[in-house]
């Protein structure tokens, strides 16, 4: 796991009945195509470890981490309260790994496709690909690369 963000952070709360009670993070995130800003993290809110929440993107170009009442009730924090935040993502490979190297193959072409790509999307493909929670999303998401790359 790799460190991303570690601090003091205030809770805030979206206005209106139900809204939410959320910790801001001072991250920014790059709108991609192919997936919705979200990036999986897992990490520890005070003496609260977590795994496998999502950090989502606000209006704004910032990220925030919903903080649920059960996880509220435990570190006895709410709204305008400090927590102390520490959020870890998955390493990404640097290169791609022999399984995307093989499905890519099995496509006349778009293996070279994938290596034309510029640097910084096949990182953001390898990202999208290997943050997977599951390996049928991975698939689903190797699948996508193939549709971008052309393959109907």
């Amino acid at each position: 796991m790799k460190k991303i963000f570690e601090g003091i952070i205030y809770l805030e709360k979206f206005s209106g009945k139900g809204g939410w009670t959320y910790a801001r993070i001072p991250l920014t995130f790059e709108k991609k195509g192919h997936y919705f800003g979200m990036r999986q993290v897992s990490g520890k809110i005070d003496d609260y470890s977590f795994e496998k929440k999502h950090l989502m993107p606000l209006g704004d170009g910032s990220l925030f981490l919903p903080i649920s009442k059960d996880i509220r009730k435990v570190i006895k924090k709410e709204a305008g309260d400090p927590i102390n935040l520490l959020l870890e993502s998955p390493e990404t490979p640097n290169a791609a790994p022999e399984e995307l190297i093989a499905c890519l193959k099995d496509y006349p072409g778009k293996f070279e496709a994938f290596l034309d790509l510029e640097a910084k999307e096949k990182s953001d493909w390898l990202e999208f690909i290997y943050s997977s929670n599951t390996e049928n999303q991975k698939a689903e998401r190797i699948i996508q690369l193939l549709d971008t790359l052309g393959i109907k």
